[in-house]
C-alpha cells in the first residue's frame, strides 16, 4: 500500500509539472456579422469559422479544450470595402478572440487570414449552364434539359466575375432514361464566388418516339434552264425518329430532298442527296438510298 501511494504522490507531481509546460493548441470561433441592412444582400464567401493558434500552459489549454468560446461578433459597420468585397479586419478578429482568452495566453497565428462577405453592391448575374451526361432508354428521346432559375446571382470580386461566362453544375450522369425527371444540383462555386441560389433544379424532358417513313421524289437545284436532271431511282424514302404526341402532324410536304448543281460537277455517274428541308423536331433523318445514279438532259428547254 505504502508503494502505491509514493507511485500515485508521483505521477500527481508528474502531470502537474508536465501541464505546467508551454504547449501549442488551436482554438475554433465562430464568426457571426451582426446588424446587417435588410437591403444589403449580404453573404458570406464560406467561411464562418475562424482558427487561433495559440501558446500557454496545459492547465490553461486543458481549460479551453473544456469550455466552449462564445461566437466573435463583429458589427455590419466594421467590415472594410476592399475591391468589390467587404473583408472582416485581422485586428478585430484577433482582439475580440483574446477577450475570451487568459492573459498569460499567446496568440500564434489564426486561418484562414481573411474573411469575405459581399454584399448587393459586388453582385452580377450569371445563366447556369448544366454539366452532365444524359440518354435516354431504346426509342426514348432526352429532349433538352432546363433549370430553375436559369441564371443566379454571383457574389465576388470584380476581377473574379470579369472571368466567368457561366455557373456550371456539379456534374451528374442519367441512362436510359423514359421519364422527365426533376433532380436538385449544387452550383460550382470557385474559391471566392459565393452563388445564390447554390443549388439549382435540373428539369430534364423525356418523351417515347416512333419511326416513320416517307416517299419522296428527288428534286433538282441550282441547274441551268437547258439542262434535265434525271435519277435513278426517281424517288427515295425518308426515315425519321418523331415524338409519338407529333407522329400524326408530320406530313410528306415537311421534307425535300435534292440534288445540287454543284455537287453533279464533281461526279460522274452517281451524287449524294443533301435534304433541304425537314421539320425542327424530327430526329435521326435518314434518306435510303443516300446516293443516286443520275444522267443530264440538255434538251432546249429555254
Amino acid at each position: 500500500m505504502l508503494f502505491l501511494a509514493f507511485l500515485l504522490v508521483s505521477c500527481f507531481f508528474w502531470l502537474m509539472l508536465t501541464l505546467n509546460r508551454n504547449y501549442e493548441a488551436d482554438i475554433d470561433f465562430d464568426v457571426v456579422v451582426k446588424n446587417v441592412p435588410a437591403d444589403a444582400g449580404f453573404v458570406s464567401s464560406g467561411d464562418s469559422i475562424v482558427t487561433m493558434r495559440v501558446r500557454d500552459r496545459g492547465t490553461a489549454l486543458i481549460n479551453y479544450k473544456m469550455n466552449k468560446f462564445s461566437p466573435i461578433a463583429i458589427d455590419y459597420r466594421e467590415l472594410k470595402s476592399r475591391r468589390g468585397r467587404l473583408v472582416m479586419p485581422v485586428v478585430l478578429l484577433k482582439k475580440r478572440a483574446e477577450e475570451q482568452l487568459f492573459s498569460t495566453t499567446s496568440m500564434l497565428m489564426h486561418y484562414p487570414d481573411t474573411l469575405y462577405y459581399y454584399n448587393r453592391e459586388s453582385t452580377r448575374r450569371f445563366p447556369v449552364k448544366v454539366n452532365a451526361s444524359l440518354a435516354g432508354a431504346r426509342q426514348y428521346y432526352v429532349e433538352g434539359v432546363y433549370t430553375i432559375p436559369d441564371s443566379v446571382l454571383v457574389f465576388a470580386s470584380e476581377e473574379v466575375t470579369d472571368t466567368l461566362q457561366c455557373i456550371s453544375t456539379d456534374f451528374f450522369s442519367r441512362e436510359e432514361l423514359r421519364d422527365s425527371i426533376t433532380l436538385e444540383i449544387p452550383l460550382q462555386q470557385p474559391k471566392g464566388v459565393k452563388c445564390l441560389p447554390s443549388k439549382v433544379q435540373v428539369i430534364v424532358p423525356t418523351i417515347p418516339y416512333a419511326e416513320k417513313s416517307f416517299e419522296l421524289p428527288v428534286n433538282a437545284v441550282g441547274f441551268p434552264l437547258n439542262m434535265r436532271l434525271k435519277t435513278f431511282p426517281t424517288t427515295v424514302k425518308v426515315l425519321m425518329n418523331v415524338s409519338v404526341s407529333r407522329y400524326d402532324k408530320v406530313k410528306a410536304k415537311d421534307f425535300e430532298i435534292a440534288v445540287n448543281y454543284s455537287d453533279v460537277l464533281n461526279n460522274s455517274e452517281r451524287v449524294k442527296l443533301s435534304l433541304t428541308k425537314a421539320p425542327s423536331y424530327v430526329r435521326d433523318i435518314r434518306i435510303v438510298p443516300e446516293e443516286v445514279e443520275f444522267l443530264i438532259d440538255l434538251g432546249n428547254y429555254e
